[in-house]
């Protein structure tokens, strides 16, 4: 590559140039079960992105209940696809049981 950024340690030796890797949040939204409509999973349309190079994560923003006996404790669970990211409330696996109530920020990175 012909652009990037380089750092030099205190050392003097390189430590990060243009073809280091490096992660970039490229998306980043609140997301909460039935916002902004009710169902088990959200589709959020993100033009560009696919599985080979970008990943997603959902982070609870709020106080997190360690108990594991609340559905505020559920931890949401993002899959990327070709241009866009589907969001799971519940496990991804089922269409029944428990879903997620706790707003959680989702981040979507590309990686290189």
């Amino acid at each position: 590559m012909s652009f990037g950024a380089r750092v030099w340690g205190p050392t003097g030796l390189l430590e990060l140039d243009e073809t280091s890797f490096t992660v970039r949040v490229v998306y980043s939204e609140m997301v909460q079960a039935g916002v902004p409509a009710p169902g088990r999973t959200r589709f959020i349309s993100i033009p560009g992105i696919n599985p080979a190079t970008h990943s997603a994560v959902c982070i609870p923003v709020a106080a997190y209940d360690t108990t594991a006996q609340s559905v505020y404790s559920i931890q949401y669970t993002p899959i990327v696809s070709a241009n866009g990211v589907t969001v799971y409330f519940g496990f991804p696996g089922t269409s029944t049981g428990p879903i997620g109530l706790s707003a959680q920020r989702l981040l979507v990175m590309r990686n290189r």
